[in-house]
């Protein structure tokens, strides 16, 4: 099969898991746009937009008005945070993690972009390291995981994915979505490459989660980058900002 019509097939069938009705699509379609048009986002993520296609990866994740959504390890640019907390409105709630490193409030400097900007009164800041945080059980509808599973085997961090996980589980709803995108390594690199490369394996992530009793739903290869060099570190100038990432989509089971 050729591979451009192997990636159409695959764009099919992603787009097949879409969370949504024609209509409530079009629906969510408007909703995400004004996100992204609001004025008052901050231009370093509006810049990002282009590359990151944040309108086609939230519709793919079915986030929605009045949902409650952790945005994980976000609090670095915000970039997600602030364009879900115009996607879920007032009626939902955008909790933007940080980890103690990144600055506390007041410290952060998104923190105090939400402190001084209306459009983020739905969106809760908080700070621990991963294998601390400690949520309510079943307080979320949504957890946003971007680019920071590989780190799940960074030797700084000393997660041990199946406790993290498992903690994932206990605050996320029954039926909420996990949403993962992350830099791609070779399908059979090993879990070190988060350590080395910054990369993790797709097929490697599609197993640990289920083994900790996720479903994959759906994914998409909406940002591959066939010119990436996956076995390279994501820090390299001449391709970082620019990896070919994977789109994951789980359910927590009922």
């Amino acid at each position: 099969m050729k591979l451009t019509h192997r990636i159409w097939l695959l764009t099919i069938a992603a787009l097949s898991f879409l969370p949504f009705t024609a209509t409530q699509a079009q629906n969510i379609d408007a909703v995400i746009q004004a996100a992204l048009n609001n004025s008052a986002r901050l231009p370093a993520s509006r810049e990002r937009d282009a590359q990151r296609k944040p309108s086609e990866i939230i519709k793919f994740m079915g986030t929605a008005p009045g949902m409650t959504v952790l945005d994980l390890v976000g609090m670095g640019s915000g970039y997600y945070a602030e364009i879900l907390a115009g996607v879920v409105g007032e009626g939902g709630r955008v909790i933007t993690h940080g980890l103690p490193a990144q600055g506390m409030d007041p410290d952060n400097p998104f923190a105090a972009h939400i402190r001084s900007s209306s459009h983020l009164d739905n969106v809760v800041p908080i700070y621990a390291n991963l294998r601390d945080l400690d949520l309510q059980e079943n307080s979320v509808d949504q957890i946003f995981l971007i680019l920071n599973f590989h780190d799940f085997y960074f030797e700084a961090w000393g997660i041990d994915p199946a406790v993290t996980l498992a903690m994932f589980r206990k605050i996320l709803r029954p039926g909420g979505t996990l949403a993962v995108i992350d830099h791609a390594a070779p399908d059979n690199a090993p879990s070190s490459s988060g350590n080395t490369a910054h990369r993790i394996s797709p097929v490697l992530t599609k197993s640990t989660l289920q083994t900790a009793g996720f479903i994959l739903e759906g994914e998409s290869n909406i940002l591959r980058n066939d010119a990436d060099n996956l076995t390279q570190t994501v820090f390299a100038p001449e391709i970082r900002g620019r990896t070919s990432r994977f789109v994951h989509r789980y359910r927590n089971p009922e």
